[in-house]
């Protein structure tokens, strides 16, 4: 793994955990056990180290959940490999919320690359709902913004805990919109 990759993957874990305000250049440097010269040689600021870290997470998922919707027939089976997808990700150890929402609430109005990270990042997600439609479904543009929304929505409950035990309920709930 390279410096930059081994710099990524703590600032991400950190910003995660922490959040991106409580995070400052110095504990990153430390815990990648690099110099403050080399971060800034990488990335130039700590919030090109933030867009840098976003823009390859945003990759990472667009490459997972793309694997998983386009390997499957059907707006059902499509639906249930989103939501499989999610649930996992909610269950996983280091689930700590959305750091593309996270982005938008600490930087909106004050850094205009992170924020647009996070946006373009929601944007692609409503593009692979849309995707699982026909282009000739009924009201398919109002299905893909309920299913958006919906997803938004679990990403939030998943962060207050409040998803344990109740895949099902979801899972019956998503397929009421569509």
């Amino acid at each position: 793994m390279s410096k930059e990759e081994h710099i990524l993957d703590i600032a991400e874990s950190l910003f995660n955990e922490f959040g991106y305000n409580a995070v400052g250049v110095d504990l990153i440097r430390d815990k990648a056990n690099v110099s403050k010269t080399s971060m800034y040689r990488y990335f130039g600021s700590k919030n090109k180290l933030i867009e840098s870290m976003l823009i390859r997470r945003h990759k990472r998922f667009e490459e997972e959940l793309n694997t998983v919707v386009f390997a499957i027939k059907g707006t059902e089976n499509k639906l249930s490999a989103i939501l499989d997808w999610h649930f996992s990700w909610f269950r996983s150890a280091d689930f700590q919320g959305c750091l593309f929402m996270h982005a938008l609430a600490e930087f909106k109005g004050h850094d205009e690359l992170i924020v647009k990270q996070a946006q373009r990042h929601k944007t692609w997600l409503k593009s692979l709902l849309s995707s699982i439609f026909s282009a000739n479904q009924t009201d398919a543009e109002i299905k893909t913004e309920a299913l958006m929304t919906f997803i938004e929505g679990m990403i939030v409950r998943a962060e207050f805990g409040e998803m344990t035990g109740h895949e099902e309920i979801y899972r019956r709930s998503a397929k009421m919109l569509v």
